[in-house]
């Protein structure tokens, strides 16, 4: 309360008051920028305080956003040429179906795996989905062979497989719900890239 009632009256009149000295110190140049968390804490700010803030508010973005945020970044690498070559057409066409299954995907977790008091940090947001990103923008055209038989495209999927696991499973505290994770992340394989087979790809992680 004590520093909430120091910032207001440097917000309002430019200083704060020295007691010991009895002066008021003058601090220049000086910006405040706050933020909360939406889910935890009073949601309570003293008005006179807020008052002096322009506030805002970010929510999760739609799915139509997400589609063209990620597109940008993903197609900007799948499609440039790399000093190891350039990625195969095949491999360049599944970027838009890697993006669907994992915004899919991610939607699938959140809702599954909810915060509870033994599982505080089952809490999954854009942080985590951007980490599935990144590590896919990690992916070299040398690493992606030829197209004969779908190698490339279906080396792409059992990365980004890979890159969940990591982001998603890596954080699930029980096997039960490991292979809870697994089971959605297989089923959406299926269903987005049923001439993929990933079935080995879920016994070699057991």
């Amino acid at each position: 309360a004590t520093n909430i009632s120091l910032m207001r009256q440097h917000m309002g009149y430019g200083h704060i008051y020295d007691l010991n000295k009895l002066s008021a110190k003058v601090l220049l140049n000086t910006q405040y920028i706050a933020a909360m968390n939406p889910t935890a804490g009073s949601f309570i700010v003293n008005p006179r305080l807020q008052r002096h803030f322009w506030t805002c508010a970010i929510p999760f973005p739609e799915q139509s956003a997400l589609q063209t945020i990620y597109s940008t970044f993903m197609k900007g690498h799948f499609e440039r040429t790399h000093p190891t070559g350039s990625f195969k057409p095949v491999v360049q066409e599944a970027v838009s179906g890697i993006i669907k299954a994992a915004l899919s995907l991610h939607g699938m977790v959140a809702a599954s795996f909810r915060k509870t008091a033994s599982n505080f940090h089952y809490e999954f947001n854009i942080r985590h989905l951007s980490n599935v990103f990144q590590g896919l923008l990690t992916a070299r055209p040398d690493e992606f062979p030829g197209s004969n038989g779908g190698v490339g495209p279906a080396k792409f999927v059992k990365l980004w497989l890979h890159e969940s696991e990591r982001v998603y499973g890596d954080r699930l505290v029980s096997l039960e719900n490991l292979n809870d994770f697994r089971a959605i992340a297989a089923a959406q394989s299926k269903k987005l890239f049923p001439t993929v087979d990933v079935a080995r790809h879920f016994s070699a992680e057991h």
